[in-house]
């Protein structure tokens, strides 16, 4: 799925902007602060609904502006979407009806960001990569959000039975739905993991640093048994404390290298190159199982890589297809003459146009 048509009105400083991209690489240059990062944002913001620097609307919300607007016309049909946020709630819309919600638009519109904080990712709280198992799931599974959701608000409610000290008695009246939506939640990311496995397995050629990588999903409960065992024989411990200890909220993805965590004996540049390979094989991963590609941001891809490593991460997405949309202070450090189609892009002061 691409986008051949951006608007953008109240994103930082872009207002009233109109983009049109082109299904390959799109380089976006202007000098830091220009825009550049925020149009990425724009199109993040379209296909999740917050930004890939913050979940809060106020520091994305240009100053004066009541509401962000950022609309495009997607895929070869050219059908319309957007998305309007404000203090008082977001508006989803996708062929001119209003979505049930924002999962709608972004099973719609598959979005990967590559960014200077993608690091996090690696040396972030394990919510980080909960979060990035959970979006490979949602692309990968249908009813995955369903029992996503379902397993959150069940979780909820047992917490809050928790803290107000209700009887135990009365907490397992729904510890049977909580376990079997925890069950079901594990095993489609366990699938994901299993499936990244083997894309990321391909990947690591090309990258020898990387050679000693090795990788663990931990599903949030001890092996050799199952959940609603686990939440029997922790009842007591979970009252004590007023939370759930167990369960696929607790889950973690752990990578080490050179058989240490890589959170911590990976340098900054080793953590930098791990998410783009992650990143990369999640996009690949969704290639191959539904046929498209995502829609990938890199933002400042200069300042990750070296020149080398620059070429291999676009050979790469090109070879996938991918839609790329990729932000550069000097437009000529990107060599995209391999590209069937490329379009070059200046930024300044929010206002954009075409170079080439």
């Amino acid at each position: 799925m691409t986008l051949t048509r951006l608007q953008v009105d109240g994103v930082r400083i872009l207002r009233d902007m109109r983009l049109d991209p082109v299904d390959g690489i799109n380089v976006i240059a202007g000098l830091n602060g220009a825009g550049k990062t925020s149009l990425l944002e724009a199109i993040h913001l379209l296909a999740t609904g917050h930004s890939f620097r913050t979940r809060q609307l106020d520091p994305v919300l240009s100053r004066g502006a009541d509401a962000l607007l950022v609309s495009g016309t997607v895929g070869e049909g050219g059908y319309p979407v957007g998305i309007r946020k404000s203090a008082g709630g977001t508006e989803v819309r996708i062929r001119g009806r209003r979505a049930a919600g924002m999962a709608e638009l972004a099973r719609e519109l598959p979005v990967l960001a590559i960014h200077p904080e993608s690091h996090v990712l690696v040396a972030g709280p394990p919510g980080q990569r909960r979060a990035f198992m959970d979006w490979g799931a949602f692309h990968r599974e249908a009813d995955f959000h369903g029992i996503w959701v379902r397993y959150r608000k069940l979780l909820q409610q047992r917490n809050a039975a928790l803290r107000s000290g209700a009887d135990p008695r009365l907490l397992r009246a729904w510890d049977d739905e909580l376990a079997s939506a925890g069950e079901r939640l594990h095993e489609r990311r366990a699938a994901y993991v299993a499936a990244l496995d083997n894309a990321l397995t391909s990947l690591l050629a090309g990258w020898p640093e990387m050679a000693a990588l090795a990788w663990e999903y931990r599903r949030g409960w001890a092996q050799g048994t199952t959940l609603r065992e686990t939440l029997e024989r922790q009842m007591a411990r979970d009252v004590a404390g007023g939370f759930t200890h167990a369960g696929p909220h607790r889950a973690e993805l752990v990578w080490r290298l050179d058989g240490g965590p890589a959170a911590e004996v990976a340098s900054r540049g080793q953590q930098k190159s791990l998410v783009i390979l992650l990143k990369l094989a999640q996009a690949r991963v969704l290639q191959l199982e539904t046929g498209r590609a995502p829609i990938v941001l890199v933002d400042d891809l200069a300042s990750e890589l070296d020149a080398a490593r620059r070429e291999r991460v676009l050979q790469l997405l090109r070879e996938l297809g991918a839609q790329v949309f990729v932000t550069v202070i000097d437009a000529g450090s990107l060599d995209v003459s391999g590209w069937a189609q490329a379009r070059m892009f200046h930024v300044e002061h929010g206002q954009v146009r075409v170079v080439s």
